[in-house]
């Protein structure tokens, strides 16, 4: 009998050690994350916080972690789970306090994160809210029945004495009321409107972008303006006549009526991530009145490629002398396709290069092999594989971890990742 158990349970742990090698082989973090994306931007919220909750479990160290909570914490938020997106979002800035995707963090998500920092409970007890609400809802009935009592009691009081005032001071300042009266008068007479026809979409970086902008002079009479445009400095946004133009429109007389057609016209900086906002205001200022003024706020947003790189060996444990294949996953997970890509990977010392034989690649002297990668897509990635052999002269449980950059030549920017690592193991 306990020959038996001991069979059956052997059996079992040769099972389990067989699904678990199939379902490791089967899932690949990159391929998960592009399906989460997908997900993503098919409104799917619930499906893309499955899929980035099973590449966290199967691949805990994954490059792919700050797009992964990014992603996680927006599709939670979408799907009306509060505290999901809270922590997820606290998670990310904890982790990458340094990641240049901060900056396309949503306001609304910053302000979860700190409410999950500071220790508060987002998921509440329905009947003690309620019970909670309909308390406060007859307490606040209540102070606003005494304060509007009271609020009328004072605005009679006050009414009275400015009656009383008035009918004293009346002769002595008229005269001032009457040139107060006027210059109100003026004031209001002075109306703009602006209109910036927005929902172009985002701008690429490294391109010149505009807003088309119209200015009319809406008052009673004919007007001085003062133009301003205010962006971040490395915008160098200004107020133009045309899309195409350098000169800035600063100054302008408008008649009854007469409308000024321009453009704001941006500089989208090369190193904007790819969803980044940054406000504009355009402000039309009395050249008469210097406190009357109207402004017109919009948003521009970035578009750029948001390239990630995996690279690993074939699988997690090898031997000693083992000839296998080394894998580099490139994906572009932002709204421009990444064009005119090097990749340049650093194996570990432990392994050896012996070709890249679906590509054409370059070895510096410092052993790093270059390949390019003429362009990977929106939603998309490129695989390279490599043929190497791990050196004879390995020790056991020594770790192999390589390292990747990805370099965008037509935007001259540098991306590095850590590779993921494989340890050597005694050979059967």
């Amino acid at each position: 009998m306990k020959c038996m158990l001991r069979s059956i349970i052997l059996s079992l742990f040769l099972l389990l050690i067989t699904l678990t090698a199939a379902y490791s082989a089967e899932i690949d973090d990159s391929t998960v994350f592009v399906d989460a994306f997908n997900a993503f931007q098919q409104k799917d919220y619930l499906l893309a916080i499955e899929k980035c909750e099973q590449l966290n479990q199967a691949f805990p160290d994954s490059p792919l972690r700050d797009v992964t909570l990014l992603l996680i914490a927006r599709a939670s938020l979408k799907a009306g789970d509060n505290a999901r997106a809270a922590k997820s979002a606290f998670l990310f800035s904890t982790e990458f306090p340094d990641s240049s995707l901060k900056t396309s963090v949503e306001e609304e998500l910053k302000v979860l994160a700190g409410r999950h920092r500071k220790g508060e409970v987002l998921a509440a007890d329905k009947a003690l809210q309620s019970a909670a609400r309909k308390v406060s809802s007859e307490r606040i009935a209540r102070e606003r029945a005494a304060e509007l009592k009271l609020e009328m009691e004072r605005t009679a009081k006050a009414k009275a004495e400015q009656d009383r005032i008035a009918r004293l001071k009346q002769e002595e300042e008229r005269r001032e009321r009457e040139r107060i009266i006027a210059e109100k008068l003026a004031k209001a007479n002075i109306k703009v409107a602006i209109a910036i026809r927005e929902g172009a979409g985002a701008v690429p970086v490294g391109t010149t972008g505009s807003l088309p902008i119209e200015i009319t002079n809406n008052g009673k009479s004919s007007e001085e303006f003062m133009f301003t445009v205010t962006a971040p400095k490395e915008y160098e946004a200004i107020l133009a006549k045309t899309e195409k133009s350098d000169e800035a429109v600063s100054r302008l007389q408008l008649a009854v009526g007469e409308s000024f057609r321009g453009f704001v016209v941006f500089k989208m900086p090369s190193d904007m991530v790819d969803g980044h906002r940054s406000a504009v205001t355009i402000r039309a200022a009395s050249a008469k009145f210097s406190d009357i003024n109207f402004h017109k706020d919009a948003v521009l947003i970035s578009s750029a490629p948001l390239v990630r790189a995996v690279a690993k060996l074939a699988k997690p444990k090898v031997t000693s002398g083992e000839r296998l294949r080394y894998r580099v996953t490139v994906l572009n997970v932002g709204s421009l396709p990444a064009n005119n890509l090097t990749v340049r990977l650093q194996l570990p010392p432990q392994i050896e290069f012996i070709s890249a034989p679906d590509f054409s690649f370059r070895q510096e002297s410092n052993g790093i092999i270059a390949i390019k990668i003429d362009q990977v897509d929106i939603g998309k990635l490129s695989e390279i594989g490599l043929d190497v052999k791990i050196r004879d002269d390995v020790t056991i449980g020594q770790e192999l971890r390589g390292h990747v950059e990805v370099i965008n030549e037509s935007l001259q920017r540098k991306e590095s990742f850590n590779a993921s690592a494989s340890v050597v193991v005694r050979a059967r």
